[in-house]
Order: C-alpha cells, then structure tokens, then sequence
C-alpha cells in the first residue's frame, strides 16, 4: 500500500473518533465536582452567615445570630438543589433535565361498540329494535298460522 491511501484512511478514522467523541456527553472533573458541590453551598451559607451578622450589627430590630439558621439551613438547601440538578441531568452531563419520578404515560381508552346493521332491500338501515319487533311479529303469526292448520 502506498502512503497515500495509508494516510487519507488514518485522517477518515481521526475524523470517525472525533465526531464521536462531539457526540459523547462529558463528565465533570473534580475540581469542576468540588466547586459545585461544596465550594457553591459553601458560600451560599457564608453569604447568609454574613447578612445575618450586618442585620445584628446594623439593623434596626438586631436579632441574635444562630449558626445553623444562618449558615447551615443555606448550605444544606443549596446542596439539595445541586444533587437534585445533577440528578436529573445525569451528572450535568445533559442540558435536557429528566424527571426524578417518572410518571406512566396515560393511554386512551377506545370504546368498541359492535353492532349488527340490517339493510332491506331498498339500502335503509333497520333499526335493531324494529328487526326484534317485525321478528316476533312473524314469529308469533307463522305459530298463530300453525294452530289454525
């Protein structure tokens, strides 16, 4: 084999693996994993320990500082809010988020309504309480011929 067709099958394979590696979701580094999950709430509750500590000092109504009012309570919410996100995003590796619960799709219910349609001769449509009566009619004149032979 020539180099040529060595070298334009290794481009077609190199352009093959990077338009898979386009399509696969990336996963988060660590340091990327520990920004997000500690990092963020971290300063979500130091962002209220501090607004707590200026409403004490300054406020015009200073109420006490309380640590896991203050600090732990915003920590704890961010935190959920992250897991919750990154489960739904599989590991933020999606930007459509899927549900937690999944939920059964409604299906419709067709109702099947079977009916015997008679047609006389003309094409009318006789109705089935008309059949039933013209039925018993007959019925009860072919008996009332017969007790008459």
């Amino acid at each position: 084999m020539s180099t040529s067709k060595q070298s334009a099958f290794s481009k077609l394979s190199q352009d093959r693996q990077d338009d898979q590696n386009a399509t696969k979701p990336r996963s988060m580094t660590i340091a990327s994993r520990a920004v997000l999950f500690f990092i963020f709430p971290l300063i979500v509750g130091s962002v209220g320990l501090i607004a707590s500590h200026i409403q004490f000092k300054y406020g015009k109504d200073p109420r006490p500082m309380n640590f896991d009012r203050d600090f732990i309570f915003p920590f704890l919410m961010t935190l959920v809010l992250v897991v919750v996100v990154s489960i739904q995003t599989g590991n933020f590796s999606s930007y459509k988020a899927n549900p937690l619960v999944s939920w059964p799709k409604v299906v419709k219910k067709r109702k099947i309504i079977r009916r015997t349609v008679v047609v006389d001769d003309d094409g009318n449509v006789i109705e089935d309480e008309d059949v039933l009566r013209h039925y018993q009619s007959d019925h009860q004149s072919g008996e009332s011929d017969k007790k008459e032979d």
